[in-house]
């Protein structure tokens, strides 16, 4: 079973979005000001569960449209620099879920 993190966006006092990253199992937490920061704390927290995670995405009230529009489209040019790996990742998972299920596509 995956353990669960929570990446809850907010803003800070000067206006500029963040990520609160927590690890519900041990409640430990990160402050990412940047995706670059974010995808490094995240690796590091996941390698205690061999990357066997699950992430739910929360964002608070207060975020303004334009923080969720900037936060959004530099997530989506993250998504397309890695658009391999997640394509093998969910394929991965795919074919797992798959023979658990005894599903055959080919039967």
């Amino acid at each position: 079973m995956a353990a669960k993190f929570i990446s809850y966006v907010d803003q800070d006092k000067l206006g500029n979005w963040f990520i609160k990253l927590t690890d519900t199992v041990d409640d430990s937490t990160a402050i990412c000001k940047d995706l670059d920061e974010y995808k490094i704390k995240i690796e590091e927290m996941g390698d205690d569960y061999g990357g066997d995670i699950e992430v739910v995405w929360t964002r608070s009230n207060l975020l303004t449209p334009a923080n969720y529009q900037d936060l959004t489209d530099k997530m989506g040019k993250l998504q397309e620099e890695y658009k391999d790996e997640i394509d093998k990742i969910n394929n991965n998972q795919d074919n797992a879920q798959n023979e658990q299920s005894g599903f055959n596509p080919n039967a």
